[in-house]
């Protein structure tokens, strides 16, 4: 189904012949007209092609004007189709009932050449202009969201040069949590609901969990040994920090900031343990956002099978005995029984993104100057 190249394209709709053809001859210069005698060919006829416009006559047999767009505007392909109607009868009430069925005009018969081919041009221009302000929007929309996503990726690049953990960590956790949203979509299980917007935004925000550690101090931040409980206890404090620093951007976005919400429960609550002894607010249960529970299972899993100063890797078998261990202490027991069989993917994900082979990527990539 296409519209043609270089004239628009005309259908009429009209159960008398002469009317028909009248209308093709004022409309063939110009227009690439079709013509169909009855609206149920005109149904038929919209299955092959999409016009610009259609005529359409009122008083017909089978199936009249108002009962044909009115199957027009229930089918997504053909809603937008402008309608003129074409009617022997003058009323206010046939008129309005037109209107309110969704045709953009009213043409009185006999038909005047100079009236009905005005008001063709009038619609079909304001068809093409929609069209082309939809298209600005969509542009717009698209270009916004590309800032939106390098804004992102640019603070959890930060994140990553101050910490002692990599650009793969960040990498390997959003996997993670895409992974787990995406199984929760494809379950449908009534207690986790996720819209595609959701998802979205939470795969876009999994990159920014730690993004208050660019408050921490070096000195605790990077300490190469096991930290004491004061120095804890200021860690812990990067929960909040990040949240602070996604409300100040909140607040100057207002309504298109959106995307941030999900961001900031994230932020704000994966450190959050399923019975209530988790931090910074000791949320317990359901009271914890989804987006906090499924970031804390990714975010955990990485961290047991990741180097650190005070411990080695564990394996994919031992971490996931670990974390099916705590179900129902520090994680949502539903979620984690969900997750099971997604979550053996998690090996794959991170024999993908090791640290050191996923730096030297980096390096390669910017030696390119891709970046």
């Amino acid at each position: 189904m296409q519209y043609d190249d270089e004239k628009k394209v005309i259908l009429v709709v009209d159960d008398d012949p002469n009317n028909l053809k009248l209308l093709q001859e004022i409309l063939k210069d110009k227009y690439k007209v079709y013509a169909s005698p009855s609206a149920y060919r005109a149904l038929h006829f919209l299955e092959k092609r999409i016009p610009n416009l259609i005529l359409l006559d009122i008083e017909m047999p089978e199936m009249n004007g108002y009962e044909f767009i009115q199957n027009l505007k229930k089918d997504y392909r053909w809603a937008e189709i402008p309608v003129i109607f074409l009617t022997a009868s003058e009323g206010r009430d046939k008129e309005q009932r037109a209107f309110e069925l969704g045709a953009v005009d009213y043409v009185l018969k006999p038909i005047s050449p100079s009236v009905v081919m005005a008001r063709i041009e009038l619609h079909t221009e304001l068809q093409s202009y929609k069209k082309d302000l939809e298209k600005m929007v969509e542009n717009k929309t698209l270009q916004l969201l590309k800032t939106q996503d390098i804004a992102l990726e640019l603070l959890a690049n930060v994140t990553a040069t101050r910490d002692n953990e990599t650009g793969a960590h960040i990498k390997r956790t959003t996997i993670f949590a895409e992974l787990l949203v995406n199984n929760l979509m494809k379950l449908s299980h009534p207690k986790y609901i996720v819209t595609e917007d959701f998802k979205e935004n939470l795969v876009k925000s999994a990159k920014l969990h730690d993004i208050g550690k660019v408050a921490i101090p070096d000195n605790i931040l990077r300490k190469p040994g096991k930290l004491t409980a004061d120095e804890f206890n200021i860690i812990k404090q990067h929960t909040v920090f990040g949240a602070r620093i996604l409300d100040s951007a909140i607040g100057e976005l207002g309504d298109d900031s959106y995307f941030l919400y999900i961001a900031r429960q994230l932020v704000i609550s994966h450190h959050e343990w399923w019975d209530g002894t988790g931090y910074p607010y000791g949320l317990k249960g359901e009271e914890i956002p989804l987006a906090g529970r499924i970031m804390a299972i990714a975010d955990v899993y990485d961290a047991l099978i990741s180097k650190r100063p005070y411990k080695e890797p564990f394996n994919h078998d031992f971490a996931m005995d670990i974390i099916h261990r705590e179900s129902g202490t520090h994680f949502d027991p539903v979620l984690l029984k969900l997750s099971h069989e997604v979550m053996e993917k998690f090996y794959e994900v991170a024999q993908n993104y090791k640290d050191e082979n996923y730096e030297m990527k980096m390096l390669i990539h910017n030696k390119k100057g891709s970046y």
